[in-house]
């Protein structure tokens, strides 16, 4: 049997009884039947867990959750929701009230257990690399680690100048998250919208999606904060709330740092949008000129075909005429010479003309090079 104390919250009896049953060869097991109760009991005396039902009179679990992770002594409490319902929905909120885990009802005795002891191995992780982060340099690396990410703030002014697309701003955003020690997600408000760190079926999307609607900047739960701007939405999910200098340093460094990305953003939508601008403008002018190459070559042809024509007809009809005229030999000779190289010139006519489609499909071939290089 641990040390660990867990605190059973539920309305009934009966749920109380299994949890305990399963809990109490290990754990030092508390009971308690409502949400109030729930809170003034921790306020006296906190447990190192809290299993929480969500369907109870009076408080919900949600609320329950929700007002520890007002306070400082309960910000990192493990709370696990323990309900009958099993939906995207239910878990969606136990996730924004700042739950820890959720598992529904009826109880795997196994996965119960699995997911207590991870949440107490990773809450003893964390404290001792707490423990260890603090020594008597505090107050300089405090100093130094500002200096630091004032740095990295510069830098990504600096470097997000050379980004031109939507997504590349949010993978900056949660880069220099992560470079202050956070883990993010984030999202680029569309169409179409853009996931970093996520996916669209994931419950972090789900939270920052809702989010997008909030008429707050920043909003806190716990370890969770959430910063959205006009063009995105940036979830961090381990604020360090035990450590109040630096936890409001980076909440100033992420509003900033969401200000600059929403005007970098802003930005990058007008350029993409005076591209497809003259992208379409350009396609116009190629469909109008291929139209026209196609109507002038069409006229050209005809008029070639038609002209040959008439020449070669009047070669005939000379040649047929030159008889009845009574011409010697040498007469007829000169009469037909002239008529051939008339002829003849005709046919260089008819390379011009070809060379001037060719001409004309060049310049219909600059223009799709000109097209493909503006998309």
């Amino acid at each position: 049997m641990t040390d660990k104390t867990i605190m059973i919250v539920d309305d009934m009896e009966s749920n109380r009884l299994l949890l305990k049953m399963i809990l109490e060869e290990n754990f030092t097991i508390i009971e308690c039947d409502s949400g109030p109760k729930c809170i003034e009991m921790v306020e006296n005396d906190a447990p190192d867990m809290i299993l929480l039902d969500v369907n109870m009179p009076e408080m919900t679990g949600y609320e329950v959750c929700t007002e520890l992770r007002k306070h400082a002594e309960t910000t990192t409490l493990p709370i696990i929701f323990v309900s009958g319902m099993d939906n995207v929905e239910e878990r969606l909120a136990g996730f924004e009230a700042g739950g820890n885990e959720y598992i529904t009802k009826p109880i795997d005795p196994e996965l119960l257990l699995e997911k207590i002891d991870y949440n107490f191995t990773h809450l003893g992780e964390v404290k001792e690399a707490k423990d260890n982060a603090n020594n008597a340099m505090q107050v300089a690396m405090e100093a130094m680690t500002s200096s630091s990410e004032l740095g990295q703030i510069i830098e990504f002014v600096k470097s997000s100048q050379d980004v031109t697309t939507l997504e590349g701003i949010g993978e900056k955003f949660c880069e220099i998250a992560q470079g202050f020690g956070l883990t993010a997600s984030a999202v680029i408000y569309g169409p179409p919208k853009h996931y970093i760190n996520c996916t669209a079926d994931s419950m972090e999307a789900r939270v920052l999606t809702k989010f997008q609607n909030s008429k707050d900047s920043i909003v806190s739960i716990g370890v969770r904060t959430m910063v959205r701007s006009n063009s995105m939405a940036l979830l961090i999910n381990d604020m360090p709330v035990d450590d109040d200098s630096r936890y409001g340093r980076l909440k100033d460094h992420l509003m900033v740092l969401s200000s600059i990305c929403d005007g970098r953003l802003l930005t990058i939508k007008a350029n993409l949008s005076l591209t497809d601008q003259r992208v379409g403008v350009l396609g116009r002018v190629i469909k109008m000129t291929e139209a026209q190459v196609k109507k002038l070559t069409h006229k050209l042809a005809e008029h070639d075909h038609t002209t040959r024509s008439v020449m070669l007809d009047m070669i005939t009809e000379l040649e047929a005429k030159l008889f009845t005229l009574g011409l010697d030999e040498d007469q007829e000779e000169q009469l037909m010479s002239l008529a051939y190289s008339a002829s003849e010139k005709l046919d260089k006519l008819k390379g011009g003309v070809e060379e001037l489609e060719g001409e004309l499909g060049a310049v219909l071939e600059g223009l799709y090079e000109v097209l493909n290089k503006s998309k």
